[in-house]
């Protein structure tokens, strides 16, 4: 009984220590200028981890419950749509939206937390710096040096191959069953790789008018789901948004890996091969392989093909 509670004791530890989000710490002096030059993407951006937490959560409340998922799907898609519609002006908390699933994913949270900051730091500096050349570089590697810093939460930004998102043994079952739910998370992942792009275009003008492209495309992307957005595979940094990943190398595939760990959370949340009591183990068994640069190492960095958007990017300022 001693050993057993000793167990208990320590796994209650690991369990605490992984909630503890990592601070950044001190904001840097650019943070949330995107927000204030493009307000409409940036609540767009907010609207978007609304719309995940809000998605995950009903999956997770309704798992094994769903007996029409095409029924269940339109439903909540339409309450998605209410929130892109008129998004929020401040990020929303996971905790308020999906406390079921804050508490059954710490690990994952955390991970995406993190990684969250560092995409919005970056779209930051690229939105507000004077410098177009050298020293924007030097500031969005300096972002990047104090994400990768924190090693417990930092997704590694060595390349995977496809099989750390298709390679389980409960791997497709989202896009399979809510085609357009998946359609849609891939489309908010298009969005926020094409305005890296975007705000490397050389001229402020030729920024904000991409950034408004981005932005209408992205509806359009969304007009018939799952039919209007068409994307065959994952959005890719390095194909979305080539300018950026030549002039920022470590990112692409830390951001792709990001995006890769979300579609694995959608397809735990549905998998009729994964029980319930092994969400947990399963979320940090996957958060580990995300931080773990040989899990699924990839020999060539990128998987080929794209969105091939209507409007293109620059080769910016450098």
């Amino acid at each position: 009984m001693k050993h057993l509670k000793l167990v208990l004791l320590l796994g209650i530890m690991i369990v605490s220590s992984i909630a503890k989000a990592s601070v950044w710490y001190p904001l840097p002096v650019e943070a949330y200028g995107f927000g204030k030059k493009y307000p409409k993407a940036q609540s767009l951006l907010f609207a978007f981890d609304y719309g995940h937490a809000l998605v995950y959560e009903r999956l997770l409340l309704h798992r094994g419950r769903i007996s029409n998922p095409a029924d269940f799907e339109r439903k909540i898609l339409a309450d998605v749509m209410k929130i892109l519609q008129n998004p929020p002006t401040v990020k929303v908390e996971e905790d308020d939206i999906a406390p079921s699933y804050v508490d059954r994913f710490p690990l994952l949270l955390n991970l995406f937390d993190w990684s969250h900051l560092l995409h919005q730091f970056v779209l930051d500096v690229l939105a507000t710096s004077q410098d177009r050349g050298p020293g924007m570089i030097l500031l969005v590697n300096a972002l990047t040096d104090q994400y990768q810093a924190a090693k417990p939460v930092a997704i590694t930004d060595t390349c995977k191959t496809m099989d750390f998102m298709d390679g389980h043994y409960f791997s497709k079952a989202f896009r399979e069953n809510y085609p357009s739910f998946n359609q849609l998370i891939w489309a908010y992942h298009w969005f926020q790789i094409r305005l890296y792009e975007d705000l490397l275009l050389p001229t402020e003008i030729e920024r904000d008018a991409a950034v408004a492209a981005t932005t209408e495309e992205f509806f359009e992307l969304l007009s018939d789901l799952p039919d209007s957005a068409g994307f065959e595979m994952m959005p890719e940094t390095a194909v979305e948004a080539p300018t950026f990943a030549k002039n920022f190398p470590k990112l692409p595939p830390a951001f792709d890996n990001n995006h890769m760990l979300h579609d694995i959370v959608s397809d735990l949340l549905v998998s009729s091969v994964v029980p319930f009591e092994a969400l947990r183990r399963e979320g940090i068994r996957m958060g580990r392989m995300a931080l773990d640069p040989d899990a699924f190492r990839a020999t060539t960095c990128g998987h080929g093909g794209g969105h091939g958007g209507t409007h293109g990017g620059g080769a910016g300022g450098q």
